[in-house]
């Protein structure tokens, strides 16, 4: 009689520590997927940038009360070195094109938000800002663009979707 009760009293060390390593398995795979997936992002200096609130808050009043305004344009189709035209127009609160400006840009498309470009626009017209753009993914990017003018300091994010073939 005392064989079967010895023969059942390992099992259920055993069937918890299986449990334990079955448990503890299941969450390196999971940080491994968390941790390699490229759809994930963090925003960079995330913390720095959440205690300088209040400056950049009080920045982006300061732009506000510029009035200026921005409307944003891709071209569908991709060259040869899959980069796309990007034109932004800027005009002030009276709808004046601002001209004489440097503008540049940081952009990223929200499926992976760890692909990020930064580009310099060139003036090409009467508050007509252009450049050649890595933007070979179609979908929601988000832009955040800075103009400077002597003295003004503008920023602005912009939603944008691109169409087109990748």
């Amino acid at each position: 009689m005392n064989a079967p009760a010895k023969q059942k009293s390992w099992r259920w060390p055993v069937a918890i520590v299986a449990m334990l390593c079955l448990h503890a398995t299941g969450m390196v795979v999971v940080m491994l997927v968390a941790t390699h997936d490229p759809s994930f992002s963090v925003e960079p200096n995330h913390y720095q940038k959440a205690l300088a609130w209040d400056a950049q808050s009080a920045r982006r009043r300061a732009s506000d009360a510029l009035g200026w305004k921005v409307d944003l344009r891709t071209e569908a189709k991709l060259d040869a070195i899959r980069t796309r035209g990007l034109e932004c127009r800027i005009v002030d609160g009276d709808g004046k094109p601002v001209t004489g400006a440097t503008v540049a840009l940081l952009a990223f498309p929200h499926a992976r938000g760890e692909e990020r470009v930064r580009m310099d626009l060139r003036e090409t017209g009467s508050g007509l800002y252009a450049t050649r753009a890595p933007m070979a993914r179609a979908g929601l990017w988000e832009v955040r663009l800075s103009a400077r003018r002597g003295p003004d300091y503008f920023t602005s994010t912009v939603m944008h979707t691109t169409t087109g073939t990748p």
